[in-house]
């Protein structure tokens, strides 16, 4: 009855507990949004808890994998791609060179709530 009510409450508190560094709590919240999820996306916002969790305790590459994995889900393949830090910021230099500033200021906001999400990881 109050589904959206109680998964915004439940990603809220998952990312409290991770700021907090209360993990135990972080990680239970997430298995519940996780067990009683009715959708893929409806899981996003505490996936996002664990990747960045897997990061600040130095578990970078775990992190990485499960961020491309969610991707991936999302339909945006990054895998088997030159993903270096340099060639990135170039293609998006390269992308970004074809707009003037007027353009990019002016351009529609992005509406799409699971891309805006993918944006995250």
């Amino acid at each position: 009855e109050h589904y959206s009510l109680s998964l915004d409450l439940f990603d809220l508190a998952a990312k409290c507990a991770l700021a907090n560094g209360d993990i135990i709590s972080m990680k239970l919240l997430s298995q519940q949004v996780m067990r009683k999820a009715q959708s893929f996306e409806d899981t996003l916002n505490v996936m996002y808890c664990i990747t960045n969790y897997l990061a600040y305790s130095s578990k970078l590459p775990e992190s990485i994998e499960k961020s491309l994995d969610i991707l991936s889900r999302l339909g945006i393949e990054l895998r088997g791609r030159d993903l270096s830090v340099e060639v990135c910021v170039q293609e998006t230099k390269d992308l970004l060179s074809t707009y003037t500033y007027d353009e990019l200021l002016n351009m529609r906001r992005m509406t799409d709530s699971t891309m805006i999400m993918a944006m995250k990881f």
